[in-house]
């Protein structure tokens, strides 16, 4: 009976399937391994293996990721909507976080432990503090931090959370991938370009705040309030993560007003990006 079912099995087919478990072994145990280690090992079968986590904290920064998903299955979980399906060619897990910290670092934990992302995208939109940065523009980040967070009195630097690092840093192979997916877009309205992304429950409309935020970070470019939540709860569980950000508005007086204007612009910006980062992985 053996000597017959090889008979019967195609050689190609077999090896397939020997990677398929090899996968699912690593992906059982990824945090023993770099993402670039992942990637080598995997090699040629990372887009086929790998589940995308993508988070954004409002319906208009992932509705149109979801709109393009190929065979979408939907799912309620505690307080948030995932959808799940195929993006350019990509295995993906889409969440809608809610506004916050607390929210984004929730569902970052269920789209690891639950839904088992390899990697997490944060999307959406920011308001820009560094100069030269216009509503439109898109911010790769290859670092992010809480601006609400000081521990200063017990010997931490600020917006450093206790028992971490002051700065998450993205996955550099990410960020790199990234940026040459950026250079391909055409008919992309601003400008690409890679800093660090602040974080923290406040929405930032006044010049002496985005001055503060610009003199006490390093490379500060935007703020939001999602980002770091969700680059601490991946660091922490050892998941690459990076976070794409589009400009909404200018961090100033008079920012409600141009953010409720350009908000569909800025993610439909980042949403371009994320897609085009899936083509490159």
């Amino acid at each position: 009976f053996g000597h017959n079912l090889v008979k019967q099995v195609n050689f190609i087919d077999c090896h397939n399937l020997c990677i398929k478990v090899i996968i699912i072994l690593l992906r059982q145990h990824f945090q023993k391994f770099s993402y670039q280690h992942y990637i080598k090992i995997t090699d040629c079968y990372i887009g086929v293996f790998m589940k995308i986590g993508i988070i954004g904290a409002m319906d208009p920064e992932v509705d149109l990721l979801i709109s393009e998903l190929k065979n979408p299955k939907k799912s309620d979980l505690g307080f948030c909507k995932f959808a799940q399906g195929t993006l350019e060619e990509q295995e993906v897990i889409i969440a809608r976080s809610g506004i916050g910290k607390v929210c984004a670092g929730a569902v970052t934990a269920l789209m690891i432990n639950v839904y088992k992302a390899d990697v997490i995208i944060n999307t959406g939109s920011a308001g820009g503090i560094a100069k030269g940065l216009k509503v439109g523009d898109t911010v790769l980040s290859d670092k992010v931090s809480y601006h609400d967070c000081d521990l200063t009195i017990f010997g931490y630097e600020i917006g450093q959370m206790a028992a971490h690092d002051r700065y998450f840093m993205a996955d550099a192979d990410l960020v790199e991938k990234a940026r040459k997916a950026a250079e391909g877009l055409k008919d992309f309205s601003g400008k690409i370009v890679i800093g660090t992304t602040l974080s923290g429950d406040q929405f930032i409309s006044s010049p002496e705040k985005k001055k503060w935020l610009t003199e006490n970070f390093d490379n500060a470019m935007v703020t939001e309030m999602e980002g770091a939540a969700i680059a601490q709860v991946a660091s922490d569980f050892k998941v690459p993560f990076l976070v794409i950000r589009a400009i909404s508005d200018s961090a100033e007086e008079g920012s409600s007003i141009t953010y409720d204007e350009f908000l569909p612009l800025a993610a439909k910006n980042s949403a371009l990006l994320v897609k085009a980062l899936l083509r490159e992985l």
